[in-house]
């Protein structure tokens, strides 16, 4: 809801939702691990000015109205709470939407702590025959494979958390986060699933919204708008022109954050994909010769955040990243053995590559998912 828990920006949240709420809209809200104190501070220019803070323990009495007031049930914690979004009748489906404000301690742990409480309400929603679906900020699946292997990408213990989940009879969790998009799905041993859908932040880019439509038959049909506009300086650019500016220079940044060394920098902002196939004596796609290393690894970066990974078999960027791999087979290898002592995913790097460079099956912005079976399929608008 807010930037580091600033006061004055709660308040200016609770009158947007207001506002929703005067239009006539029914508002369930999860907070997210920027809510509570975090050092909160205003601008003025880019000094940064100290102002009031919000404590993580008034957040719930805060956001009382839209979500705990109206819950069927509370946790003693007060820290999640089950909302009756729609009741059966005359054979239809009754829904039920079960809220985690974040409330989980340091590095997204604590969630343990909370399954009690949340399997007993899992099952008493399937006793009375309701589709039950999670709300948290954090997600509990990975957003990408690479991500597997980063902190904070995902709630302490996801693999357990979301396994359990599954088989207590959760099919479903919307999260946050990340500032991504993303759809993945964990099945159990016992033949369980559950799918983790991610969106992107209101406040840069992809700047995304998502409506999900569940019918009677317990297929829901997802789809994804991006933010057509908003008030703001954007320096004569959309929207959409203006969060991909913001994303590329934020990615930019955090590379040349990691390279540290002017050279290197230097090297990867002019440096072309023709040369470095030269370099290592493979022939490039005349389509790719021309592109800088730097362009085309905040590309792939955004590719990801915006769950528009084209680059798939068959693509000349696919077939480029994988001769560029065999080239470099020793140092790959090498990377492998040690890398993948401690990181799955690192076990098998080509792997790695693809599964960032492309998507078969796209269903990261617009999909069908059967939540009764477990299907998934991709949905072209």
């Amino acid at each position: 809801m807010t930037f580091n828990g600033e006061a004055e920006s709660h308040k200016g949240m609770i009158k947007k939702l207001e506002m929703l709420r005067a239009a006539g809209k029914r508002i369930y809200m999860v907070t997210g691990n920027h809510d509570g104190s975090n050092e909160p501070y205003a601008f003025s220019g880019t000094e940064r000015i100290p102002v009031e803070e919000t404590k993580r323990e008034d957040l719930a009495e805060l956001y009382y109205a839209y979500g705990m007031r109206d819950a069927i049930a509370v946790d003693a914690q007060r820290v999640c709470y089950v909302a009756q979004l729609g009741k059966a009748s005359y054979g239809g489906l009754g829904v039920r939407m079960l809220g985690i404000n974040h409330a989980l301690g340091p590095d997204n742990s604590g969630f343990e702590e909370l399954m009690g409480w949340i399997t007993g309400q899992i099952e008493d929603a399937n006793q009375c025959g309701d589709l039950i679906f999670g709300m948290t900020h954090v997600p509990i699946l990975p957003g990408s494979p690479l991500f597997a292997s980063i902190d904070d990408t995902a709630v302490q213990g996801w693999r357990g958390i979301a396994a359990r989940l599954a088989d207590a009879g959760l099919p479903l969790m919307f999260t946050g986060h990340m500032h991504m998009q993303s759809v993945n799905k964990l099945a159990t041993q016992g033949g369980n699933f559950i799918f983790d859908i991610c969106t992107g932040s209101l406040v840069g880019g992809p700047g995304s919204i998502r409506r999900a439509v569940i019918g009677e038959d317990r297929v829901m049909r997802l789809t994804t708008c991006a933010v057509p506009d908003f008030d703001w300086d954007k320096n004569g650019m959309t929207a959409e022109e203006y969060f991909i500016w913001r994303f590329n220079r934020k990615i930019e940044h955090e590379i040349t954050s990691i390279l540290k060394s002017r050279l290197l920098i230097k090297i990867a902002r002019g440096i072309t994909l023709g040369t470095i196939a030269d370099m290592l004596f493979f022939r490039a796609d005349p389509s790719l010769k021309n592109k800088k290393l730097m362009d085309v690894s905040i590309e792939l970066a955004r590719n990801i955040f915006y769950g528009d990974q084209g680059y798939t078999k068959g693509t000349p960027e696919y077939a480029y990243a994988m001769k560029m791999l065999r080239r470099l087979r020793p140092a790959v290898w090498t990377a492998e053995k040690w890398l993948g002592k401690s990181s799955e995913p690192f076990r098998d790097i080509p792997a790695l590559a693809a599964s960032m460079m492309g998507k078969e099956l796209k269903i990261d912005n617009n999909a069908v998912i059967d939540l009764k079976r477990g299907a998934v399929s991709a949905l072209f608008l």
